[in-house]
């Protein structure tokens, strides 16, 4: 199987053999005669702002850097000694053609870049792969066929809705980017608060000093790893401690300010799939829950095993495509409208003393929770519960459990 290396704007990765070999911030720090990538990049962003580069993957061109470095002009060149510290560090990377995972929103031209500096190196790009279709498609037979899913991720610096048809595959059908909205923007929305809380409470701004700066980031960057924020923040200045509280119901709420257009843009929506980067922000599956979605959650590692095992079989080196419609997992299947009418016979033959009536058209048979759809009238789903005029699309919150009411047919 192939190897796959995602190329982020928030983190680089690679991925072989069901393992994660390589994870790193996409950060550049110039090193005077060399460049170092990745946390150590990262752990000098506000401390020496002007040899530090976090955009050369949201920005990829040709451009001239705004602050060049000795070994790089442009974004381009500074790709190319990531992946070439890359390729020291796992040289089978070389050996057959990889798959590469991209966002959604990355254009024809960033694409062709990624391919000539990746050719530089002695990679051999078999493909590219739409993430976010392959976050949706990475559910398989437990996505409801025949209608449309929406994938919501960030990259560093935006915010990105792809909407997906699903039948036999998925198949990106509209994209929508949303500039601004990304992970760099929540994070500084974020360490303003905590700032606030310092100047108000201790009359300290941790944002005057770069090292207290740099404290601060560094929290709130290893917020995205563990997926939860810490109450407490501490600092460290001039050898004092220095301790604030923030509740959690603040930085929820700068969240949902950082990202109102998305969540505008989702309403009507009954489920939201979380790319890689989406599900481990902080608070964000909480506050989408709490807005009445269904939500479903997705590890990077586990988006990139379905690609690896999947996905490996379309890789044709000869002529590189990018691919946005994807092969699912195979399994049973639920139909959200069927290909065909149920025969007679077959309706009639079935017990239904735990199911509502199936002649009813368009009337809920299920409640779909997390990725799976439970019959009305089973154990989960009690008919008391779901009321005597229960409607598709609707989602019901059962003891802290959401469920929305779809029609299943098989």
């Amino acid at each position: 199987m192939a190897q796959i290396l995602d190329l982020d704007d928030w983190i680089l990765s690679l991925y072989s053999e069901g393992e994660m070999r390589y994870s790193e911030p996409a950060a550049a720090l110039d090193t005077r005669g060399s460049i170092t990538f990745g946390r150590a990049a990262m752990a000098e962003s506000r401390i020496h702002p002007r040899r530090v580069n976090l955009s050369y993957l949201s920005r990829l061109n040709a451009e001239p850097l705004p602050q060049p470095f000795q070994n790089a002009r442009n974004h381009a060149d500074l790709l190319y000694h990531h992946l070439l510290a890359v390729v020291e560090a796992h040289p089978s990377l070389t050996r057959d053609p990889v798959l590469v995972t991209v966002r959604s929103a990355t254009t024809p031209e960033q694409l062709g870049l990624v391919l000539g500096i990746a050719e530089q190196c002695g990679i051999r790009v078999g493909a590219f792969v739409d993430r976010s279709v392959a976050t949706i498609a990475s559910y398989g037979a437990r996505l409801v066929r025949s209608a449309e899913h929406v994938a919501l991720e960030f990259g560093a610096v935006q915010g990105e809705l792809c909407h997906a048809t699903v039948t036999n595959d998925a198949s990106r059908s509209r994209l929508r980017e949303f500039p601004g909205q990304g992970l760099s923007q929540i994070q500084d929305g974020w360490v303003n608060i905590i700032a606030d809380h310092f100047i108000r409470f201790s009359r300290f701004d941790p944002l005057h000093a770069a090292t207290t700066e740099q404290q601060l980031y560094d929290t709130v960057y290893a917020w995205f790893g563990t997926g939860e924020p810490q109450g407490a923040i501490t600092v460290e200045h001039q050898r004092e401690t220095r301790r604030v509280e923030v509740q959690a119901d603040e930085l929820r709420r700068k969240l949902q300010e950082r990202i109102g257009p998305m969540l505008t843009e989702l309403a009507g929506s009954a489920a939201i799939y979380l790319g890689p980067n989406a599900s481990s922000t902080p608070l964000l599956t909480a506050l989408l829950r709490q807005s009445g979605f269904l939500v479903h959650v997705q590890s990077r590692a586990r988006v990139l095993q379905y690609v690896e095992q999947h996905v490996s079989a379309l890789i044709n080196a000869e002529e590189v495509r990018f691919l946005r419609t994807l092969p699912l997992v195979p399994g049973q299947t639920f139909f959200a409208n069927p290909p065909t009418a149920e025969p007679a016979t077959a309706r009639t033959s079935r017990p239904t003393a735990r199911t509502l009536a199936k002649s009813i058209p368009g009337r809920p048979t299920h409640g779909l929770h997390s990725t799976i759809a439970y019959p009305i009238g089973g154990s989960e789903l009690p008919v008391d519960l779901v009321g005597p005029e229960p409607r598709s699309g609707v989602t019901l919150d059962i003891n802290g459990r959401l469920f929305t009411l779809i029609e299943v047919r098989s």
